[in-house]
């Protein structure tokens, strides 16, 4: 399995290290950049994987990003390896404003308040859903009633913004992501297939 370590973390350090990797954002990001220009497979392949990543991380389905990557990534027969690393555009740092922007574009598309879905609002929203999941599950158990009142209120005022305004950048950088890519891998494998001509010719003895 690629990336796969040989001793297996903590869930407190595999946590850790999803918001804080050891070797810091930036080495971690030059270093899905570099391995992401040695993977084995063609420019459009590997770019449309880039963007498959990058468009399924302004999705709201928050911890199936990477599954969603994946399985689109194979369905519409791009890179696997790099859709994974697409998706590293979101993350603890930049969820807020993913998530921010998300939500203004949503709301405005639907005509409402921007103003009504401030990260105050978005909160109490958060708290009211998984407060009916809490109720429904007791409700389950003969523990009261059932609140589907906070269900609809998340959806309506948080999910759907969120996913309209969600799709409509996600395309956009998934766009970008696909035509800063392709040229620079195009580039790379050129250079590349060139440095190992240069090498097998230096092997070959002289006549």
């Amino acid at each position: 399995m690629v990336f796969k370590r040989r001793d297996k973390l903590h869930w407190g350090e595999s946590l850790r290290s999803y918001i804080l990797p050891r070797a810091g954002w930036r080495r971690t990001l030059v270093y899905l950049g570099h391995r992401l220009r040695r993977i084995p497979d063609s420019p459009t392949r590997i770019a449309r994987g880039v963007a498959f990543g990058i468009f399924i991380s302004f999705s709201p389905l928050f911890g199936f990003h990477i599954i969603l990557a994946l399985l689109m990534a194979k369905v519409l027969r791009a890179n696997m390896i790099a859709a994974l690393a697409g998706t590293a555009i979101g993350n603890p740092f930049t969820f807020p404003f993913i998530i921010g922007a998300a939500l203004k574009i949503g709301t405005f598309v639907l005509g409402r308040n921007s103003a009504d879905h401030d990260f105050r609002r978005v909160g109490e929203s958060f708290r009211e859903f998984f407060h009916a999941i809490w109720g429904t599950l007791k409700a389950l158990f003969g523990f009261g009633h059932g609140n589907l009142h906070g269900f609809g209120n998340f959806f309506s005022e948080v999910m759907l913004p969120y996913a309209i305004g969600g799709t409509i950048l996600g395309l956009a950088f998934a766009l970008v992501g696909f035509y800063v890519t392709k040229p620079v891998i195009v580039a790379y494998q050129k250079l590349r297939r060139k440095n190992l001509a240069k090498k097998a010719k230096k092997k070959q003895p002289e006549g």
